[in-house]
Order: structure tokens, then sequence, then C-alpha cells
């Protein structure tokens, strides 16, 4: 009986160093082992709610939250997915017991973008930028009840940034206006509130559009409202679609010529011949379409029940003046109303941060080198073929400090007398300097010179050299306070 108990205490005393073994080196609730687990389960957590701004680092069964968030909504989220990740918690539980905040206000979002679609179906579709998890709430809401049944989507993010002043009433004030359309879209561009829709109701589209046109200060309202398009154009990245009525196979055919010469991706005609006659509306299109079609996304419709051609969207600066010099223009009945925003390439060689002189002036050189920007013999217009060369230009002068000043200066053709010549040069440089606060540059900024041949002649060392002289240059300087 004696070796038999001292053979169960050397099984027992084995199987109690195995346990312990497995306790500190191979069980799951062993400091390492839970580390790591919880470790992995939070950052999947994370990931599955679609956070990709947070990052958590454990340390044990403590958790640090770190990174750029939108909100602080979404920081409270985030902490509370982290906490459940992997059950209740607790020591004994074995999961996440605190959570400890190191996360950073994301940078505020500029421009602050809110949108709202209702489609002719009456379903809403809401997206873009909202400050907190209440004012997200509240215009779901404010959509379910406007819908009377019809589909919700919520397409909306968390964002910093959204200006001063009551942002939540005048998105409830564009959701409600907007229901009293057959169909349309509402932005909330920083402080400037769009209706862009149809009614085929005149005193519905003048209620909607006294409503926006008196919105509070700060706060400013732009109303595009029109009846039921009798034809339209539509651009976005799928391509250029033409659909609607016109009233003869030679219309269609003249309006499918244009868009195809003009426009560089696919066209999709869904026009149909119909027994009706609007005399003078192909002027609008022969005038407008063929700018039009260089927009990055937008629309040209033509209501003959109003006041003609409507065209919004975003355009880069060259078209939008090109396309306001054609209708400028128009000969017949219609007139044209135009809502554009401006849209900007990205220099390649510009970062996230402003510009200072050296790398300003470097850029804008390139440019001007890369892209030159020509006048025809005597003229004080650029040719249309310039008009990529100038939206990349002015890409380039937005992405420069806002401290810093331009002086543009313009040659001329040295063919005329020398007073002629400098003030052709001043002419052209000062329609550079137009071109470009119209695009957005503070005209403040800029400054306008014109040379003529004696300087141009100072700068040619040989017979050759003068046809690489640049017709415009632009000197950035350092403003003196």
């Amino acid at each position: 009986m004696r070796l038999l108990d001292y053979l169960f205490a050397l099984v027992a005393f084995a199987g109690l160093v195995a346990a312990s073994w497995w306790g500190v080196y191979q069980s799951p609730q062993n400091a390492a082992n839970l580390q790591a687990h919880l470790q992995q389960e939070t950052s999947s957590a994370l990931k599955a709610a679609g956070m990709d701004w947070a990052v958590v680092q454990m340390d044990g069964q403590h958790a640090v939250l770190s990174g750029k968030a939108p909100s602080p909504d979404a920081v409270r989220d985030a902490a509370l997915i982290v906490l459940n990740a992997d059950g209740p918690g607790g020591l004994i539980f074995g999961g996440v017991t605190q959570v400890e905040n190191a996360a950073d206000s994301a940078p505020p979002v500029s421009p602050y973008v809110w949108r709202a679609e209702k489609t002719p179906e009456g379903a809403f579709i809401l997206s873009g930028h909202v400050p907190s998890k209440a004012i997200r709430k509240a215009l779901l809401a404010e959509a379910a009840l406007l819908s009377d049944g019809a589909n919700v989507e919520d397409r909306m993010q968390f964002a910093t940034g959204a200006p001063a002043g009551n942002w939540q009433g005048m998105a409830r004030l564009g959701l409600q206006q907007l229901d009293r359309l057959t169909s349309g879209e509402i932005s909330l561009h920083d402080r400037r509130l769009r209706v862009n829709g149809v009614s085929v109701d005149p005193e519905v589209r003048a209620k909607v559009q006294a409503e926006i046109s008196n919105v509070a200060a700060p706060f400013k309202g732009e109303p595009m409202i029109r009846g039921a398009s009798l034809w339209l154009a539509r651009v976005s990245e799928s391509g250029l679609v033409l659909k609607g009525n016109v009233s003869s196979e030679s219309e269609r055919r003249e309006i499918l010529t244009l868009a195809r010469k003009h426009f560089k991706g696919d066209v999709t005609d869904e026009m149909v011949i119909a027994d009706q006659a609007y005399p003078g509306w192909m002027d609008g299109v022969r005038r407008g379409l063929p700018q039009f079609v260089r927009f990055q996304n937008g629309e040209m419709d033509f209501d003959p029940e109003g006041s003609g051609f409507y065209i919004m969207g975003e355009a880069g600066p060259s078209a939008l003046a090109y396309l306001r010099e054609d209708l400028a223009g128009l000969s017949s009945t219609y007139s044209a109303n135009l809502v554009v925003d401006t849209y900007l390439p990205a220099p390649s060689a510009a970062g996230p941060a402003p510009l200072a002189r050296d790398a300003c002036q470097g850029l804008v050189s390139s440019l001007l080198d890369a892209n030159p920007i020509t006048f025809a013999a005597g003229a004080t217009a650029l040719g249309r073929a310039s008009g990529d060369a100038l939206d990349r230009l002015a890409a380039g002068v937005h992405a420069c400090e806002p401290s810093l000043d331009f002086t543009l200066v313009g040659d001329g053709d040295a063919m005329n007398a020398a007073r002629a010549d400098v003030e052709l040069g001043k002419a052209r440089a000062t329609f550079m300097s137009d071109f470009l606060t119209a695009a957005g540059i503070d005209a403040r900024r800029l400054s306008a010179i014109g040379y003529g041949p004696g300087i141009a002649e100072q700068a040619i060392d040989s017979a050759d050299a003068g046809a690489d002289i640049r017709q415009i240059e632009i000197t950035v300087l350092e403003r003196s306070e």
C-alpha cells in the first residue's frame, strides 16, 4: 500500500506540474495569450464596424484607443465596441476591463457638404457629412416622416467642420422643401443651401423658390426649381446621356454630332422624336452643349414652360468661362440659368499643405512650361485649346499659401508700335487676372503688367529663341506687411 501511495502521489505531482505549466504558458487566460486574443478581437470588431480611423492597443485587459476621430460620438461608439468585443469584460470573464481614450479630433472637413436626394418614387437618400449621432438621427427621422413609408437610405458619415449657426435647421428646411417637389436633390455646402428639383405645379415652384431665397443669414439659399424637362443632357463618370423630346430627325442628328465631337467618353442616345415646335431652342443647344460636356458632372435641361435652359453641376473654370461667353450671344426667346461649382484638378506636384513662395514659383513655372498658354496674333483672349492648361494653372495657384501675391506679365507681339504692343501685353495679363479671379483667387493678390517688344527682345538670344518666349509670365511674391 505504501508503494501505491507513493505512486499516486508522484502521478498527482506530475499532473499538478503539467496543469501549472499549461496554465502559465498555454491557457487562453494567461496574460500573454489573453492580451493577444483581445488584440485580435478588438481590432476585428472595429474593422467590422467600419471604424477605419480607430486604432486599439491592448495592455493586458486594458485597451488604449487612438486615431483621428471624426466626431465625439465616433469615439464613444468605438469605445463601446472595444469594451464588448470579447464578452462582458471583467477579470473573471477575461474580456476588456477598461478603455482609455487617446484619440485626437480629425481635421475639420472643408468644404462641409451634406446632401439629400428624392427619387421620383418618393424615396430619400441622405449622404455627406453630419456632425453628430443626434443630428444624424434627427435627419433620418425627418426624412422618414416626409417619405410617407417610402425607403430612406442612410449614406451619411460623421465629420468635424460643420459651420456655426443653425446647420441642422437648414438641413431640415431643405428636406421639407425637397418633399414638395416631384424629385430633386438638395445640398448644404458649408453655409449655402441649394435646392435643385422638378415640380409641374407653378405654385409649388414659386413657394419653394421663395422659401429658399429668403433663408436667414449667415446661410444663403440657391433655388434651382423647374418644371418637367422636355429635353436634357446628363454628364457623369458613366458618360453622357441625351434624353427627352426633339422635333425632328435632323435635330436629333445635329445634337448627336455636337455631343460626339466635344465629349471624350461614351454617348447614350435616348432622345425621341415628338410632335412639337419650339422655335429657337436649338440655338441654346448649339451654344451650351459643347462646353457643358466638359463638366465633371451635371445636367443641362430645357424647360419651355419656364425660362428655358437650366445648367448645373461641377466644371473647370475654363469650361465655365467659355460657356458663359457662348451663352451671352443667345438670341432666342429662351434664356439660360447657370448654377455651377468650380472644379479644379489637383496639381501632381502639390502636397496637402499650401506651398511656400519658392515651391509655389517652381510649380507655377513648371505648369507654364508644360502647358503653354498662347494667344493668337493680336488677340487679347485665349484660344479654346488652352482651356485645360488654364485649369491646371488655376489649380496650381490655389495650391499656394494664401499670403502670396502674383504678378502676371503679358507680352505683346512685337509687331505693332511699342505703345500699342505694351497695351496688348497688359490686356493679355488682365485677361489672365480676370480668369484666375473667376476661378476663386482673390483679385487683391493679382496684378497685371504689359511688356512691349523692347523688353521681349532683351530676352531673345537668337532668332529661334523668340518662339520660346512665354506670352504669360507669373512671378510669385511674398506680401509685404
